[in-house]
């Protein structure tokens, strides 16, 4: 495939990777409230494994070589078995909203990382951008919550675990980034699923057996639209991601399918109900904006 064209083929999907996620972060906070959040993750990557595993069978399988294997294991766990989760708790306690903006942490926690650890050269343009993304975080996890009430405390747990989702999915993006090249998307995807299922099964026997997944079909509409939302954030927008990170720059693909918190503001308001501020919306979009400036100074 030409470079231009791969790139252009890696932008698009990192872009509709993120509209895809808005729309199925919104339907889980609606329909899985009542759902633990690791029993909710290890449904999502269930659903994502019987589709991948189909898709595998039609197109066929070639594993890559052990090294690979393992860091496609490491950021399976890392991304979806502990990131994923984090992120559920963080959407219980201070909404989709906020949790999803925390997400923009994950192109300067990448950045600095690999500044830190492989001595990535960091420019001016970057160093900008990660400072406007994250003044503009900080500035709008001080605010006050929004909620029915503007005197409601911030749940600072829920911070935490936003946070820490976000460190887990700018690791994952750091592990991906020459494990992809050469490797087919499904086979990655499919990688990095099976162990998440493993260390997740493990964790929802031992805290509540399959109740979990019993109240994921509380009823039959509440089952069939977290499948979808399952179907559609996790194999889609996981074989999307990975499909980005293959052919575009690394720092452009994570730039633009972290643009999903400014998606998901209008989805969040009008499906969920939740008051959406003018602060709260310039503070967003000055976040995506500083992860522009960032792949300004990548490119």
């Amino acid at each position: 495939m030409p470079l231009a064209s791969g790139q252009l083929l890696g932008e698009a999907a990192s872009l509709a990777a993120a509209m895809i996620w808005a729309c199925s972060l919104s339907l889980y906070t609606r329909f899985g409230r009542q759902v633990p959040s690791a029993g909710l993750n290890l449904y999502k990557n269930i659903v994502a494994l019987v589709c991948l595993g189909f898709t595998a069978v039609v197109m066929g399988l070639q594993l890559p070589d052990g090294l690979r294997i393992g860091a496609f294991a490491l950021s399976g766990l890392i991304g979806l078995a502990l990131g994923d989760t984090l992120f559920f708790q963080a959407i219980k306690s201070i909404g989709v909203q906020r949790a999803s903006v925390i997400q923009c942490l994950a192109p300067p926690l990448a950045a600095v990382v690999s500044w830190f650890l492989f001595d990535e050269n960091l420019g001016r343009w970057e160093w900008m951008g990660l400072l406007v993304t994250t003044g503009a975080l900080a500035w709008l996890i001080g605010s006050r919550r929004q909620g029915p009430s503007d005197t409601v405390e911030l749940d600072w747990s829920g911070v935490a675990a936003a946070v820490g989702s976000a460190l887990c999915q700018a690791a994952t993006v750091i592990i991906l980034r020459q494990s992809l090249q050469g490797v087919d998307v499904i086979t990655g995807t499919l990688l990095r699923v099976l162990p998440a299922i493993l260390v997740l099964s493990v964790l929802s026997f031992r805290r509540s057996g399959w109740e979990s997944l019993r109240l994921v079909f509380s009823t039959t509409r509440n089952g069939l639209i977290l499948s979808l939302a399952a179907f559609m954030g996790t194999y889609l927008g996981l074989l999307l991601m990975s499909t980005g990170a293959k052919y575009a720059k690394a720092g452009v693909t994570t730039a633009i399918s972290s643009t999903y918190p400014v998606w998901i503001l209008p989805i969040a308001h009008f499906l969920l109900g939740e008051r959406v501020s003018w602060k709260s919306v310039a503070l967003t979009l000055l976040a995506v904006a500083g992860i522009a400036i960032m792949m300004i100074g990548d490119s």
